[in-house]
């Protein structure tokens, strides 16, 4: 069937905005849909960015995680701030002065790393040991191993043991000869002996302009950067910030008129754990527990860049921010309020029902806490503040096992005080020792001091920390776990100890005898009918009762003889009363922790 050209019209009319494609060998017209290609293609385009929007906004709001703490450990001497330095140059392309405090930095498209220098005394490495994620232990090539490692070492398995890479350093003090390849070797194979078979180690050698080599540097620092970071129980249990930069607002009119009045401090960073919810609070390592008087999450002042959700990190946007070490051109107006709306939620009411989610920068508000922590606040030492749980806020008995450290020559005696780091907390108490034994009726025997080369049980008083908690007394002197915890006296009652009571032969019989001046009362006879006694020559028997005010005893063999030259001395048990105070009697000034020859 033809057309002819009459109808061209009637088509073209009919189908208007459309075009012939072309005529087929049965004079058939195909016509091909213009509007609707172009609005299919529409609809795809439109469905395609729709989706990257999607993939995008689900991008952003996706958590960013928090900063992993970085920190570089070692004796004097040895580099580590040096490494400091180059890992920051390695990773912004900046320069540092000088190192004081956390510094955060841009590492990559999706994490970021905040390098923390660890202090050489007990009590920052205590605390440096419980925030820790990745421990670079720097070691001397030229010297070896130093106290200051294993001691670090030992309170990471107390408290958690975090991912952990071996460096070591000054290896240009080593003559370039068969001696440096065997000093390598020999250290690290020391290094994961130590740790674990497959411990990274990586080779620090010359000096470049003051820095470390670049492509040493760059191998440690690709390293860092991929590497995988394995969660702690106690950190992911427990809400807790490492300070990065601290403010005193304590009015100056305050100030003026006592300059030892109790501070309000303000205190910023990165929430780490748990939730933090209102309402906790914070132990501040060497200050106390405190209540948090005012809570605020503020903009990160070093977020990932939002061109890294979908290419690399340029060298622009490699942030970095070290407040104390006088880097980072952020700051922040009081006034201002910084609120984070997720679904159409405000901060205030997302905050008391979720609380504040890990990876917040906060500020933290604290008040009246003691001046000497402002006045003696060191950038070299961070702070840090821990959030404590109900139960954690009580003071009461612990039960725990306990082994002295083989490093530690002499035994702990029972009542000595002892310096405890359990938790986010350190403190000084007294501890009593026990065993278990058959001869005692609860199956615990008050000992001493602790067994030469075997552990035992320890009660002492002290803030409650939860069950299956490590601790360690220090300077390293005893590890332990905590088994229970307590209010009540309960678990200090069962330790019992023995007593000698010495008395004289008054009367023997056949099979009696009966015994004076060993006891003051009927009462006290009565307490102890049953308890075995025992001459000095060997004779056994039971106190059976109290019989005119005299001591009856009952001789358990034919032929035994008590004589009335010897004493009869009853070996009997006594309940230990556990101290609840710690080493200061009340309102007793001292300028420190008392020792032994004190008490």
């Amino acid at each position: 069937m033809g057309i002819d050209s009459s109808s061209f019209s009637s088509i073209s009319n009919r189908y208007e905005g459309r075009f012939v494609r072309h005529w087929d060998y049965n004079n058939s017209l195909i016509i091909y849909d213009r509007k609707s290609d172009d609005n299919r293609n529409a609809q795809s385009q439109a469905a395609t960015t729709d989706q990257k929007e999607v993939q995008l906004q689900h991008d952003l709001d996706e958590e960013e995680p928090v900063p992993y703490v970085v920190l570089v450990q070692g004796p004097p001497k040895v580099g580590k701030s040096m490494l400091i330095k180059s890992l920051a140059k390695f990773f912004t392309m900046h320069h540092l002065d000088n190192v004081r405090g956390p510094i955060t930095v841009v590492s990559g498209k999706h994490r970021r790393l905040q390098f923390v220098e660890c202090p050489n005394d007990v009590n920052g490495m205590i605390d440096a040991a419980k925030y820790a994620d990745l421990v670079l232990f720097c070691i001397d090539a030229s010297y070896g191993f130093e106290m200051e490692t294993f001691e670090f070492f030992n309170l990471l398995q107390v408290h958690g043991f975090p991912n952990v890479i071996g460096v070591l350093t000054n290896l240009d003090k080593i003559k370039p000869d068969g001696s440096l390849k065997e000093t390598k070797q020999r250290l690290s194979r020391q290094f994961r002996n130590e740790i674990y078979g497959g411990a990274e180690v990586f080779y620090l050698s010359n000096l470049d302009k003051g820095m470390y080599m670049d492509d040493e540097i760059h191998k440690l620092g690709a390293f860092i950067s991929v590497m995988k970071f394995n969660p702690l129980s106690w950190q992911t249990a427990h809400p807790y910030v490492l300070v990065d930069h601290f403010e005193d607002v304590t009015s100056p009119e305050r100030v003026h008129i006592d300059n030892k009045c109790d501070r309000n401090i303000v205190m910023y960073g990165y929430l780490r754990g748990s939730n933090f919810r209102r309402g906790t609070q914070v132990h501040i390592a060497g200050a106390g527990d405190f209540p948090v008087y005012g809570i605020k999450s503020l903009a990160d002042p070093c977020s990932l860049p939002i061109a890294a959700k979908i290419k690399g990190v340029s060298d622009k946007e490699r942030l970095f921010y070290a407040p104390m070490s006088g880097l980072g051109d952020l700051l922040y107006d009081k006034d201002a309020e910084y609120l984070d709306e997720l679904n159409d939620i405000d901060e205030v009411t997302q905050s008391e029902i979720a609380g504040f989610r890990a990876g917040t920068y906060l500020k933290l508000e604290v008040r009246d806490v003691p001046f000497e922590m402002t006045k003696n606040i060191d950038p070299n030492h961070p702070i840090l503040v821990g959030g404590i749980s109900l139960e954690e806020e009580n003071i009461g008995y612990m039960k725990a096992r306990l082994k002295r450290h083989s490093w530690h020559r002499k035994l702990l005696k029972t009542r000595d005080p002892i310096i405890v780091s359990a938790g986010w907390k350190r403190y000084q108490t007294r501890s009593t020792y026990a065993q278990e034994q058959e001869d005692c009726g609860n199956g615990l025997h008050r000992i001493d001091s602790t067994p030469e080369h075997a552990d035992c049980l320890a009660m002492f008083w002290g803030p409650l920390a939860p069950p299956d908690t490590g601790f360690a007394a220090f300077r390293i002197s005893a590890i332990g776990v905590i088994l229970d915890v307590t209010q009540a006296a309960e678990i200090v009652t069962k330790i019992m100890k023995k007593r000698k009571q010495i008395g004289s032969p008054l009367k023997t019989f056949k099979k009696t005898a009966l015994i004076k001046d060993m006891f003051t009362s009927d009462l006290e006879i009565d307490w102890f009918e049953g308890a075995a006694i025992q001459t000095v020559r060997g004779v056994r028997g039971n106190i059976k009762k109290a019989a005119r005010k005299k001591l009856v005893s009952e001789l358990p063999r034919k032929g035994d003889v008590c004589s009335k030259t010897k004493d009869d001395p009853a070996r009997r048990q006594q309940t230990v009363e556990q101290r609840r105070g710690v080493v200061f009697a009340e309102k007793k000034k001292t300028t420190g922790n008392r020792i032994c020859k004190e008490d």
